[in-house]
């Protein structure tokens, strides 16, 4: 049969059916296609804005406080602009003029809290400029006699060096590195240029070495007896491993601070395992085994196992018995079957679990604050302790954007080696 190219197939003498034209399919097929992106748009723009407001907004916020501490800048205006054209590298102390304007300027603020602030914020970068900085505004307006300089380096002779005057310009910039300078334990010299800190005043670069190794330590515990309970858990029948996965839940249900709260009873000098250990005549006086780098390990690995468990098991539940089996009719022994056959298909429960703890364990504070000693505090504890009591929000903030980017950092190269396997935590 011949079809007309116009698509119209007769009928009969008196009428004709024509077809729709492929542009027009094409055009209401676009169409369609456009309103259900919108539809499918309008109904996850409420999820886009809640990640946005409690996720994307902090995360952003923490970064510019990082990098932006306005204070010096807004208190001292003039001050901070004639600091800019100084130069702390020719070891002269500045002019007459910054003398003047910086005097100005924090006679202006006197009486208010930017004195306060002033003298906060230097304090960050150098110890000792706070109580120089609230004496010096005392005291200015006692004597008017003489130049500005005479009148300040009266007051304390700090001021007639390059010293108190190379804090005050860097601190006078809105836009600064300084928190990360500190947060890798570096400063500056009185010269603006950038040095390691003496040996006895470096300390983060060693807790986040020490963040790091107690994460992967923690993770590696995690794997060694999770593995096996998960292993047990799914290859029993269902009416047992139900059964057995409520008491793998069940710490679930306990707050953190309560199950940290336990081990401090089961392992302090005169807790419950000491106590056995004595009674066994293990030792006399009992073990060490709390505020230290032993308790922090027990308490974190207890409180994480479970993670790893449920990622494993989840994993594992998926694999037949019947590749073991196989193995087994092959000829192979059980410990080989195992290896060749199980083992490698549950590596990406391995994986998945592996590096579900270790993000967890980067970023706990509560465990070693308790059970841990002042050389087992992890990073988490110093941020706290800078947002809550010293109040240095700037490198509070650098901490955390660099403890951020090493967990980032870390799973990118973990999908990159597993090619992607695993990555659905849990």
């Amino acid at each position: 049969m011949i079809v007309p190219s116009d698509f119209a197939v007769p009928v009969n003498d008196a009428e004709s059916v024509t077809l729709p034209d492929s542009k027009s399919l094409k055009a209401r097929l676009r169409s369609a296609e456009r309103a259900a992106r919108i539809k499918a748009l309008l109904l996850i723009i409420p999820l886009l804005a809640f990640l946005l407001v409690t996720f994307l907004v902090p995360i952003g916020s923490l970064l510019m406080k990082s990098v932006r501490d306005p204070t010096v800048s807004q208190e001292l205006p003039h001050a901070a602009a004639l600091l800019r054209e100084w130069e702390p590298s020719a070891g002269e102390p500045p002019g007459e003029q910054l003398f003047a304007a910086f005097g100005r300027d924090l006679l202006a603020a006197k009486g208010s809290e930017g004195i306060s602030r002033i003298a906060s914020r230097l304090n960050y970068d150098e110890a000792g400029m706070r109580s120089l900085v609230m004496k010096t505004a005392r005291r200015l307006g006692e004597n008017s006699d003489g130049t500005w300089r005479e009148r300040m380096t009266a007051i304390d002779p700090r001021w007639d060096t390059v010293a108190a005057w190379s804090t005050i310009k860097y601190a006078s910039s809105p836009w600064t590195f300084g928190y990360y300078l500190k947060a890798f334990d570096f400063k500056r010299g009185d010269d603006g240029a950038i040095v390691r800190q003496p040996q006895s005043e470096r300390l983060y670069v060693d807790v986040f070495l020490r963040t790091a190794w107690v994460s992967v330590a923690v993770s590696i515990l995690c794997l060694l007896f999770g593995y096996p309970v998960a292993y047990f858990l799914a290859n029993i029948p269902a009416r047992y491993s139900n059964l057995l996965m409520i008491m793998v839940l069940l710490p679930f249900w306990t707050s953190i601070l309560v199950r940290t709260t336990a081990w401090v009873v089961v392992l302090q000098s005169n807790g419950v395992l000491n106590d056995l250990f004595i009674h066994l005549g293990l030792t006399k006086s009992g073990f060490a085994l709390m505020y230290n780098r032993f308790g922090v390990l027990v308490a974190m690995t207890h409180i994480l196992l479970p993670y790893a468990v449920l990622s494993l098991y989840a994993v594992m539940k998926g694999v037949p018995n019947i590749y073991m089996k196989a193995a087994r009719s092959l000829g192979a022994g059980p410990i080989r079957s195992f290896f060749q056959a199980y083992f490698p298909q549950t590596l990406p429960g391995v994986g998945a679990a592996g590096m579900l703890t270790f993000i967890l364990a980067v970023g706990y504070y509560i465990t070693p604050a308790i059970v841990g000693g002042a050389n087992d505090q992890l990073a988490s504890y110093y941020i706290a302790n800078h947002v809550n009591t010293t109040l240095n929000w700037g490198l509070a903030s650098a901490l955390a954007s660099i403890l951020l980017a090493g967990v980032l950092i870390v799973y990118a190269i973990f999908v990159r080696m597993t090619g992607g396997a695993g990555v659905k935590l849990g």
